[in-house]
């Protein structure tokens, strides 16, 4: 019934007429609109769902949409952008709706079409029949640099090359869907579709449970299907998703990706090759590795075999492929086919290997290389667009009729001159969609990235949706995100009437993943154990500031004066502020410093510049972290980034408030919601760590053990400072309800296993942490942890503290130590230098 009364509503006049919605289309094939102006039958009941176009509920929906996006940390990363590389991820709240019987069409022409690449895929690196047989010309595969001489002749598990496929798909005037372009090497976008169907699904979900669309969780679950039956051993496999890292264009995705596979994300430096085998450096040693999703270029994936100046790969990855003792998907050589010069070829290829034309076209193309097809072109040089025939090629294409006379005979000559390395092809014409631009609809130029996985039966099966990208103005068919493109849902409407909730299905003989994640990767830990000396680190450069602030914007509070100077003191050695200023405590200089010191990124000790590591450490483990912990994180980012506008002194103090809430967020986090694993233990120590280095150089700098012993005000200024850096006045007055002396406050600060602030806690925690630690590693672990006993001991002694000299001592063998321990945890823990499989 529901059904009914929207349809019916969607084709009255609200919205069966595109002049209703105030949309004007240009002269093009537009999917929602016909060429009379009506709205096609599979948009009007998206429409009708929508209760109407008010531009005040689709603000509404706008701000929820990207509220959610920001949420989840939904990003993309642009190379070289002076705003920075986190981007947030652009959605438009109007998906792409495809009707069944479209869709359908679309399914079975991209599964033929990806069958007929991995034969071709399977016969290039295997005997090469179609070359020898005159099928496809030699130049054509030997000439492009991505043919991997490396990988040719080694066997794959079930001869499948191609495990993972995407095709961009343009739609012709005549409404018929074009292929534009293969991605055959690592396709990138199905995580991005997958959180924008997350998105819209929270945005939308009357229209969504009205249109009845397709789900994606199935499409899924038959690619973690796919990666489980390559594993060579058999039985349980460790999977891992190797990614290029965090400064990848999509380095979100590859996360996203892992967790939503359960799998385990690795870098390169994650993985090591023994005895042709790939193993991952975990904390108990090194694992084996049975299949790795690749999500790093064919040239990249081992510096032995293919690109030597790669420092993303596995050296002897291909080795270890060619043993069989690893799987890789997508197999190694398969960008080959991403270049344009075989596109002539397919149709002919298809009917000789499969006896059947190609259900979808591909945009005409012809390869230079070839006398007939070069002449056409440059007979049409200005009609046509120029491309490279090979990826690796260091030209960008060129429209034809853009070039003046003298461009075009240059190029003509260049292809004359290495005919080999063009191809032209016709200009897309590209179908528009609506986009919700400000308060109206606005048609823009659009490409669908179509997902497909092969199935271990050898066959392929598609996502139902896609990827939907969208021209960033309107006209403009340049589709890049990289070029300030948007993103769209995209919608495949089911032929039933009720779309079932996904369930979990029970496949017979199916084997189970692996994702090791009980086995922290040593750079996994590595990267928590920084995360936690940057949080720690920039807290107490927040505690110095916030302290200083306080008293140069309220001078007046009894000691500030002198409270002031001890806390510069501490500053300069700490290379926060220049040593000069600490004579200048009440100068304009001071002010620039201490401002210089809360934002300039170029300072090497500001607040800004801790902030910023921590954030880059948390985003090279992203995949370990909460939604939640990620949000600190990225506030604290954004916290302390340099204000449009200058602040004053006060405004500058609530910054600082705010900062010390985020960071207490954080910890708090830390230590509530996360598993007492191996993870959060290298999380803490990374914390225990800077804090005890950080204790020490606070006792240092405040002179309390300098031979020549301050004044008696300096003193009581210095433990008025340390109590507060400690943040310990409360326990302090707990013990001592007279003024600060020298005693108690030392012995609160460095000897105390009570209180969370003191040396002694620090080191006992370090203590106990390593002792949970595997044993794997040898000889340091022992060694650190004699290492955390021996200062322990020695902070026991706390009545001889209580003398400068004696303080002196223990602070030098601390300052010693604790750098000691650094090291010997990243020897045991992190390198694996010589370490061996068992």
């Amino acid at each position: 019934m529901a059904d009914t009364s929207i349809s019916s509503v969607a084709q009255g006049s609200l919205f069966g007429e595109a002049d209703a919605l105030g949309y004007t289309t240009p002269v093009v094939y537009d999917e929602m609109v016909d060429g009379r102006g009506r709205l096609r039958p599979h948009w009007q009941i998206f429409m009708g769902s929508l209760g109407g176009l008010d531009p005040g509920r689709m603000a509404e929906r706008w701000e929820e949409a990207r509220r959610l996006l920001h949420q989840n940390g939904v990003t993309f990363n642009i190379y070289g952008d002076p705003q920075g590389m986190e981007r947030p991820w652009p959605l438009d709240m109007l998906p792409l709706v495809i009707p069944p019987e479209e869709w359908q069409t679309i399914a079975a022409g991209l599964a033929q079409r990806a069958r007929l690449l991995n034969a071709v895929l399977a016969d290039v690196y295997g005997p090469q029949t179609l070359v020898r047989d005159g099928a496809l010309p030699p130049a054509l595969v030997f000439a492009d640099p991505g043919f991997r001489r490396a990988v040719h002749g080694v066997p794959v598990p079930g001869g499948t090359h191609l495990h993972f496929y995407a095709a961009d798909l343009a739609r012709a005037a005549d409404g018929r869907w074009w292929v534009m372009s293969d991605r055959t090497q690592a396709p990138s976008g199905s995580g991005y579709a997958l959180e924008n169907r997350a998105v819209l699904t929270r945005v939308l979900p009357d229209s969504f449970r009205v249109c009845r669309v397709e789900r994606l969780a199935p499409f899924f679950a038959d690619f973690r299907e796919t990666l489980a039956s390559l594993a060579p051993r058999g039985g349980e496999g460790r999977v891992v998703l190797l990614t290029p890292g965090p400064y990848n264009e999509t380095y979100f995705e590859h996360v996203y990706l892992a967790r939503h596979l359960g799998i385990t994300l690795v870098e390169g430096a994650d993985l090591t090759v023994r005895d042709r085998r790939v193993w991952l450096k975990t904390l108990s040693g090194l694992e084996p590795v049975d299949v790795i999703l690749r999500r790093l270029d064919d040239d990249f994936a081992d510096p032995l075999a293919l690109r030597v100046d790669s420092s993303l790969g596995v050296a002897g990855l291909a080795e270890a492929v060619r043993a069989g003792t690893v799987a890789v998907a997508n197999a190694l050589g398969s960008g080959l086919l991403e270049s344009l010069s075989f596109r002539p070829f397919l149709d002919g290829l298809n009917e000789r290997l499969f006896g059947e034309e190609l259900i979808l076209p591909h945009v005409a193309t012809w390869w230079c290389g070839q006398e007939a097809e070069c002449a056409h072109v440059l007979e049409h040089l200005d009609e046509l667009v120029i491309a490279p025939a090979f990826r690796s090629l260091p030209f960008d294409p060129v429209h034809g009729h853009s070039l003046s006379a003298a461009q075009r005979d240059d190029l003509a000559a260049r292809i004359r001159r290495s005919p080999w390395a063009f191809v032209a092809h016709q200009p897309p014409g590209l179908s528009t969609a609506p986009v919700w631009e400000g308060d109206h609809l606005q048609p823009r130029p659009l490409v669908l990235r179509v997902f497909l996985c092969a199935t271990p039966d050898g066959g392929y099966t598609a996502m139902p949706g896609g990827l939907t990208r969208v021209c960033a103005e309107p006209g403009r068919l340049i589709v890049s995100m990289q070029h300030g493109g948007g993103s769209k849902d995209t919608w495949v409407l089911s032929s039933s009437r009720r779309v079932e909730p996904t369930a979990h299905r029970a496949v017979p003989d199916a084997r189970p993943l692996r994702a090791a994640t009980g086995d922290l990767p040593s750079r996994v830990a590595d990267g928590l154990f920084w995360l936690g000396r940057y949080a720690e680190r920039a807290e107490g450069c927040v505690r110095l500031l916030r302290g200083a602030y306080g008293r140069v914007t309220d001078g007046n509070q009894p000691g500030a004066p002198e409270e002031l100077k001890v806390l510069l003191h501490v500053m300069a050695p700490l290379g926060i502020i220049p040593w000069e200023l600490t004579r200048m405590a009440t100068s304009r200089g001071l002010d620039s410093a201490l401002r210089a010191a809360v934002f300039d990124e170029s300072h090497p000790n500001s607040l800004r510049a801790n902030a910023q590591r921590l954030h880059r450490a948390g985003y090279s483990v992203r995949d370990r972290l909460s939604l939640d912990l990620w949000r600190v994180i990225s506030q604290l980012d954004r916290q302390s980034q340099a204000p449009a506008r200058r602040i004053d002194a006060a405004a500058l103090l609530l910054r600082l408030d705010d900062l010390m809430t985020s960071l207490a967020a954080l910890a708090g986090l830390e230590q509530e919601s996360m598993m007492r694993g191996h993870g959060w233990r290298f999380l803490d120590m990374g914390r225990r760590m800077e804090r005890a280095v950080h204790m020490v150089s606070l006792v240092r700098c405040t002179r309390l053990a300098s031979p020549e012993p301050p004044d008696a005000n300096t003193e009581a200024a210095s433990l008025e400072v340390l109590l507060e850096l400690g943040e310990s006045f409360m326990a302090y007055r707990e013990r001592t309800l007279a003024g600060v002396d020298r005693g108690p406050v030392l012995d609160l600060l460095l000897p105390s296993e009570e209180n969370p602030r003191a040396l002694a806690f620090q080191l006992a925690a370090l203590e106990r942490h390593v002792a949970a630690l595997p044993r794997g590693s040898g000889e340091a672990s022992a060694a650190a942890i004699r290492l955390l006993a021996a200062a322990r001991t020695a902070l026991r002694g706390s009545d001889a503290l209580h003398h400068p000299e004696a303080l002196r001592t223990a602070l030098d063998a601390l300052g010693q130590t604790l750098p000691d321990l650094s090291n010997l945890l990243a020897h045991a823990y992190f390198s694996h230098a010589f370490a061996r499989p068992a």
